[in-house]
């Protein structure tokens, strides 16, 4: 039961994140802010060094690529800090933690794995 709870708090933070980006995009600022919340929130649910790695090379890593892509001209951003929005690193941090944790959870259910064989 708790890794499908694991799965559950995942997919809540997956669908909490995207209707935040859905309705906040306009205020930079305030989805900063909800993002940093639900950052640590995620550090109270996921906290082993893992984690703070897999969050941390995201958070680095992510933006790079989104920066490369809009400095070439890939796309643009509505309303960008430098070429990208401040919220973005934090939610290339969250969205590998739901990744990460979620296929955890998944995979360590035996009738999951037995079929993966």
């Amino acid at each position: 039961m708790p890794k499908r709870k694991n799965v559950v708090i995942a997919l809540g933070t997956y669908a909490l994140c995207v209707a935040l980006a859905c309705f906040l995009w306009t205020r930079p600022i305030l989805l900063t802010g909800c993002y940093v919340i639900i950052s640590i929130f995620a550090f109270i649910r996921w906290h082993t060094a893992s984690d703070f790695l897999f969050y941390f090379v995201a958070f680095v890593l992510g933006p790079v690529g989104e920066l490369c892509a809009t400095v070439f001209g890939a796309w643009t951003y509505a309303q960008p800090f430098y070429f990208i929005p401040t919220w973005l690193p934090l939610l290339w941090g969250i969205a590998i933690l739901v990744v990460k944790n979620m296929s955890e959870a998944l995979l360590s259910n035996p009738e999951i794995s037995k079929s993966s064989r």
